[in-house]
């Protein structure tokens, strides 16, 4: 599993100070500050593991871990409830186990802190942020080691990575649980199954994460079987093309060194983590059917694999499992997307893949299977590809030549690009029409793609079924949108875009930008007001580690800032003047070197 951070630029800037800058982080974990995730944590606890079973949930036709927590202090919950049961998807069942890359685990009698968010789908709890949601309370008397944190890899046993920290500054974290995001209607104690389900010896245990003490694998790979890899309809809609072109990349990285035969599959319709199809091929869904994912944690995808203990077989001096169906699943806000080039998502792909075949975290960058997702990906239209890690990994669990690339999508049949892309405005109401291309395959809906920019996609993308879509309340703006049909063998080209302008005229671009920082951590910003368009009203600093990154906005009211206790790095700054809420050009960039 890979989350995203929601990072704010020089966090933030009051009393004219830069504060809490944080490292534009590492994985289908975008890297995410321990301060965000506590933010987007709906709630969390301390206390007590005093129970831990897997039980199969009818409802949703698969296996979660019920992990029940004695509590000590609670935040985010209303009261001070005595005990929570935090519902984790995976478990082991009889002869049958379900594993997710990244979960948390969890050892009875083990103290524990937990950031916790509600799953939309039964208003349960689960851990925020995987594992790096979860802390264990050591007692150690070393106040700076009393509490750490654990990244587990291939086997249960083995730590990859660890953190520690003091219980005094994991429970300011926990005071920030609940402050954005709120676990009203939360099912605080999820009922735990009374028993397992027929025709099972209803054998649980925490030890489920993927390749724990049960690693599996597809054993397809031993007699050259391919392995396909099927794709929701209509693919991503963030991505050209529905990101198909970036899922068959993924695919070829995986095949490539051994001889597990990874294929293209065919289109089909969104796929949960029910059990109820069990076909021996594995498949990504986009938009989270399932409901799994909260819409304000940083949890961009989730993977993960079922596998059966009727076929085990012995490789390299390893017992394996059965891997009989692979799942990804993507989130479905196109807040969390939007920024990501090609190769993050390529990189997301292949990382969820990972799971999906039989691989947990590594310990180190560069390792694609390294939690969280490196920066490098937004200067890369591709993926990074396997690391020295995975190369050992698939030598253990695949041995033998890799196979030839497996064939591209299906192109032929994809939608020609819209035509007539017009747009009218009154008063905040925003109308836009297009015409059905006359070429190519029907197109079964469209993606309305916008920008604040020209080519630009941070607003989000839109799904249409007919060719005209009006939006009331835009907000004073200028904005540049285009169309892309769709149809469940692709996506056409986008059309050029129309620019949209929304209430008053905005200003122009601000001048003679000069950022400087002449002592460690102190930097000094400066710039003039623009010498064309409406006045401005104020500006937004707009900051970033690569060159046009908006990764930090602050809000300025002159045209100038200062202030101390920003972290040494290199940053890309620019200056956007506000009419009222109407944004204009940004300056030229300028390179910050804070020391």
């Amino acid at each position: 599993m890979w989350e995203r951070a929601r990072l704010n630029l020089f966090t933030a800037l009051t009393a004219l100070a830069l504060a809490g800058l944080p490292a534009v982080g590492a994985a289908s974990l975008r890297a995410v500050s321990d301060d965000t995730l506590a933010r987007s944590s709906a709630a969390a606890v301390q206390g007590r593991v005093v129970a831990s079973s897997a039980h199969w949930d009818d409802a949703a036709g698969t296996i979660y871990t019920y992990v029940t927590i004695d509590v000590v202090k609670s935040w985010g919950l209303a009261g001070q409830p005595a005990r929570v049961v935090v519902k984790q998807l995976g478990g082991i069942v009889g002869d049958t186990a379900f594993v997710v890359g990244g979960q948390a685990q969890f050892t009875v009698g083990e103290d524990v802190l937990v950031f916790l968010d509600v799953r939309p789908r039964d208003n349960t709890l689960s851990v925020a942020g995987l594992e790096q949601g979860k802390w264990v309370l050591t007692g150690s008397a070393d106040a700076a080691t009393s509490a750490t944190r654990e990244v587990r890899g291939h086997d249960q046993a083995t730590v990859v990575a660890r953190d520690y920290t003091s219980a005094t500054a994991l429970d300011a974290l926990a005071a920030l649980a609940g402050s954005r995001v709120s676990a009203v209607g939360a099912v605080l104690q999820a009922p735990v199954p009374d028993a397992a389900r027929a025709g099972l010896d209803g054998r649980a245990g925490a030890a489920y994460t993927l390749l724990s003490s049960t690693p599996a694998r597809w054993h397809e790979a031993d007699t050259s079987t391919p392995v396909y890899v099927d794709t929701q309809s209509g693919g991503h809609p963030q991505y050209s093309g529905g990101g198909l072109t970036q899922l068959a990349n993924a695919v070829a990285i995986w095949s490539a060194p051994g001889s597990l035969r990874l294929q293209n599959g065919v289109a089909r319709g969104p796929r949960c983590f029910t059990n109820a199809e069990n076909d021996h091929r594995l498949s990504v869904t986009y938009g989270d059917p399932c409901n799994e994912i909260s819409d304000a944690s940083s949890t961009l995808a989730i993977g993960g694999a079922y596998y059966s203990g009727g076929d085990q077989r012995t490789v390299n001096g390893v017992t394996y499992w059965k891997i009989v169906k692979g799942m990804i699943v993507t989130d479905n806000p196109t807040t969390k997307w939007s920024g990501f080039t090609t190769g993050c998502y390529e990189d997301v792909l292949v990382h969820e893949l990972g799971h999906a075949i039989g691989f947990g975290h590594a310990a180190a960058r560069p390792a694609i299977m390294y939690p969280s997702i490196s920066s490098t990906c937004y200067g890369r239209a591709v993926s990074s590809g396997l690391a020295a890690d995975e190369l050992a990994g698939m030598a253990a669990l695949y041995p033998g030549a890799g196979a030839p690339p497996p064939p591209p999508p299906p192109p032929a049949s994809a939608p020609g690009t819209p035509t007539g892309l017009l747009s009218s405005v009154v008063g905040s109401t925003v109308t836009i029409r297009w015409n059905a291309a006359s070429s190519g395959g029907a197109a079964t809906g469209y993606q309305l793609i916008a920008g604040t920019a020209p080519g630009a996609s941070n607003i989000g993308a839109i799904p249409v079924t007919g060719t005209t879509l009006v939006v009331p309340g835009v907000p004073n703006g200028i904005y540049y949108a285009r169309v892309v049909a769709t149809n469940g063998s692709g996506a056409s080209a986008p059309t050029a875009d129309v620019a949209i302008t929304v209430g008053p005229a905005p200003p122009g671009a601000p001048r003679s930008l000069t950022a400087v920082s002449p002592s460690p951590g102190v930097v000094s910003i400066s710039w003039l007001a623009p010498s064309s368009g409406a006045a401005p009203t104020s500006y937004v600093l707009v900051a970033g580690h690569t060159p046009g990154a908006s990764t930090y906005q602050i809000p300025v009211a002159g045209t100038g800032l200062a202030g101390g206790g920003v972290p040494a790095g290199i940053y890309y700054v620019r200056i956007v003047a506000l009419n009222g809420a109407t944004p204009g050009p940004a300056s030229a960039e300028v390179v910050l070197t804070v020391r």
